[in-house]
């Protein structure tokens, strides 16, 4: 019991931590948020990937700190961009895209933050569960959806974004992004799949990986084998490739404007995809496990500060927008329930953070340190079992017993939220429909 009592003053350690530090390197004048739905870190080249991915990524990779631990609040679109938005947990903001629950005006979000110190919000994003109607675009002078498409590029997203630049006039500007690109199904151009795999020959489409396929296997109606599932892998990896490209092009036109090197840059994701790794191909919103909970979380601070550098400690989504805050040296506003990451990025904090995640509707939560995560009542060790795989809650149940309490706590901190009930118009239903949200 002494070894366990250990563990539970580590951990209890791991909650404590300083809430705000600005990290230097000049004051932003444009400021860029950029979420890309569904993505998996372990898929990124500049997180260790082997096929080519990435490219221009891992180029920005370079000039920005890489968090190799980031953890999201929902495996679902609406429930985790809701809490990257107003830094509270899903319990706490209550939006909820299964109960039909969207997030009330009442939460001050990061673009309420900015524009209220004079930014200019903006952004233009693919809708569908971050639509306007569901209160994602609260705080936003202009939020803009993309039309309902059964083929999402981010391409398309930069093209708007780059318009608007430079049609605009000069200010402080707080720009976010958002694309379903790599989201099911997944469409890749022919030549972004090439670079993934050798030509496919067999049962399933050869170019692309529809809903009724990926429904068909993981039903048992289909039968796929290894060469067929990594086919399916390659054409979700052929998005990525794409979505970089149009990455890339918008940072090569920052940098043509003289606006990249002054500019933070945070580049993350809601949620990731499942490969197999738990029963599941190709779907998300299903577990509590990391390949649906760890995204990829790169920031570049301005001028170059802290460029190429590593941060190995546990951090949450609910962290970015405290962050970026701290950054521009405002106070931070009380709702947040996040911290800023500035100590870590600085070396002044190696303890890392409590991060809680939850189903969209359904009571089952998890809570994970860089040691331990409990889903429900099954607990991992991460150190020994990354790929949680074996329950080892019988053999600890202190532990157990004090990540229980903490979830408890941290959910208890703000009274559960009750958003407004959404009513989507015909234009996102078939938006939703499109990535297989609806029937």
């Amino acid at each position: 019991m002494l070894a366990g009592a250990a563990v539970v003053l580590a951990l209890w350690a791991a909650a404590c931590g300083a809430r705000s530090e600005r990290a230097g390197g000049g004051e932003p004048r444009d400021v860029i948020l950029i979420s890309i739905d569904t993505l998996r870190a372990s898929h990124l080249g500049c997180y260790g990937y082997g096929k080519p991915t990435t490219p221009n990524l891992d180029h920005f990779r370079q000039d920005a700190v890489l968090f190799q631990q980031a953890i999201a609040t929902a495996p679902s679109t609406l429930t985790s961009h809701a809490s990257m938005m107003t830094s509270l947990l899903s319990r706490q903001h209550g939006a909820s895209f299964d109960l039909h629950r969207g997030l009330s005006p009442r939460f001050l979000t990061v673009a309420g933050v900015f524009r209220r110190h004079g930014f200019r919000t903006v952004s233009f994003n693919d809708g569908g569960e971050i639509s306007a109607e569901v209160g994602i675009g609260n705080g936003f002078d202009l939020y803009q959806s993309s039309r309902p498409t059964d083929r999402y590029h981010f391409a398309a997203i930069v093209s708007q974004a780059i318009g608007w630049l430079q049609a605009s006039s000069p200010g402080p500007l707080f720009l976010f992004l958002h694309t379903y690109e790599v989201h099911h199904p997944y469409t890749p151009d022919r030549s972004f799949l090439a670079m993934m795999e050798p030509p496919y020959h067999g049962p399933l489409p050869a170019g692309e990986t529809d809903m009724a396929t990926l429904i068909a296997i993981n039903e048992g109606r289909l039968q796929a084998g290894p060469r067929d599932r990594a086919h399916v892998v390659a054409t979700y990896d052929g998005e990525i490739r794409s979505m970089d490209e149009a990455f890339g092009r918008l940072l090569a036109f920052l940098r043509s404007r003289g606006r990249y090197d002054g500019a933070l840059i945070v580049f993350t994701a809601d949620h990731g995809e499942e490969f197999d790794e738990h029963g599941t191909l190709g779907w998300h919103a299903h577990t509590l496990y990391d390949e649906l909970l760890r995204v990829p979380l790169l920031i570049k601070f301005p001028n170059g500060e802290h460029a190429g550098e590593t941060v190995a400690s546990q951090v949450r989504v609910i962290d970015i927008a405290p962050t970026l805050v701290a950054a521009l040296g405002w106070p931070m506003p009380e709702q947040f329930r996040g911290a800023d990451l500035t100590p870590l990025v600085l070396g002044r904090a190696a303890a890392p953070r409590f991060a809680v995640s939850r189903f969209d509707s359904l009571p089952t939560a998890a809570i994970r340190t860089s040691s331990w995560k409990l889903i429900g009542s099954r607990l991992y060790d991460m150190r020994s079992d990354p790929a949680e795989t074996r329950d080892v809650a019988a053999q600890h149940p202190e532990i157990v017993c004090f990540l229980g309490r903490r979830l408890a706590a941290q959910e208890a901190e703000r009274p559960a939220a009750s958003g407004p009930r959404v009513e989507l118009t015909a234009e996102e239903r078939d938006r939703l429909r499109s990535l297989g949200y609806l029937p």
